[in-house]
């Protein structure tokens, strides 16, 4: 998470956030965890492994998703990294099978770099309080437990070396 002064950038933003009705989509992950200040050490790498155990198994991915689960009162978070894929599948080893759920959520589109995410979230968010509207998600003195929560890399590093230029949609399922 960048200093709050650090966080403006020329040429980022988040698109206005709309509600959305989304079906379900299954994928692949590999399910992992840490500290989220730790989050771009331990889960980006994990998408090279999947996508080798995917391509291993003549599964072509879709698109590349981070699937929030879980965000401790300690600062941890748990995720899966996964991919999406044209039909369920099943998983194997530390690879797990999941599938986004169908339903309404409040979406937007972030472009800019990875490391200003955070904010964008906290935007999506604070649309949706303004709105009227309640994630669906579980709250309790050990963290916060979103429903579905998701990252979708439209644009990454895998298509262009700009990092101004990332899309990524940023989608929170409604209670």
């Amino acid at each position: 998470m960048l200093a709050v002064t650090e966080t403006a950038l020329p040429g980022i933003g988040l698109s206005i956030p709309q509600v959305v009705e989304r079906g379900a989509e299954p994928y692949l992950a590999i399910r992992t965890g840490g500290a989220m200040r730790d989050l771009p050490q331990f889960a980006p790498p994990l998408q090279p492994k999947l996508h080798g155990w995917m391509a291993d198994r003549k599964i072509k991915p879709g698109l590349t998703l981070f699937r929030y689960r879980g965000f401790g009162s300690d600062g941890s978070v748990e995720l899966d990294v996964g991919a999406t894929t044209a039909q369920a599948e099943t998983g194997s080893d530390e690879v797990i099978a999941g599938e986004l759920p169908a339903g309404r959520y409040a979406a937007a589109t972030y472009t800019g770099p990875y490391d200003r995410l955070y904010d964008a979230f906290c935007m999506l968010n604070g649309w949706i309080n303004a709105r009227g509207l309640t994630p669906d998600a579980q709250s309790g003195p050990d963290g916060f437990r979103p429903a579905c929560q998701v990252e979708i890399y439209r644009v990454g590093p895998m298509e262009t070396n700009d990092p101004t230029t990332f899309e990524t949609d940023i989608v929170i399922k409604l209670a």
